[in-house]
C-alpha cells in the first residue's frame, strides 16, 4: 500500500517513455529529476526491481536528450543495485 503511487507513477513513466524521441514535457529536466527520484524512493522502500526499471528509464531519457552524465549517473545506480543484488556479471556488461 505504501508504494502504490509509486507504483502508479512508474506505470505512468512507462507508457511515457514507450516511444522513440524526447517525451512531450514541460520540463526535460524536472523529468529527469522526478526519474531519478522515482527510483531512489523504491531503493528506500527495498524494492530493488522497480528501481532498476526506474534507472533504466532514466538511462534512456538520458541518452535520447544526449546527456551523457545523466546516463553515466544511471550507469552508476544501475550497477550498484546489480552487484548488491548478486549479479555482478550482469553489472558488467
Amino acid at each position: 500500500a505504501l508504494t502504490k503511487s509509486l507504483d502508479e507513477a512508474l506505470s505512468l513513466w512507462k507508457q511515457l517513455l514507450e516511444f522513440p524521441g524526447a517525451p512531450s514535457v514541460r520540463s526535460l529536466e524536472q523529468t529527469v529529476t522526478s526519474l531519478h527520484l522515482l527510483a531512489t524512493l523504491y531503493k528506500l522502500q527495498a524494492k530493488p526491481i522497480q528501481a532498476l526499471e526506474s534507472f533504466l528509464l532514466l538511462r534512456s531519457l538520458c541518452r535520447r536528450l544526449g546527456d551523457v552524465p545523466g546516463v553515466a549517473t544511471a550507469l552508476s545506480h544501475l550497477t550498484r543495485l546489480l552487484l548488491q543484488l548478486g549479479c555482478a556479471s550482469h553489472a558488467q556488461v
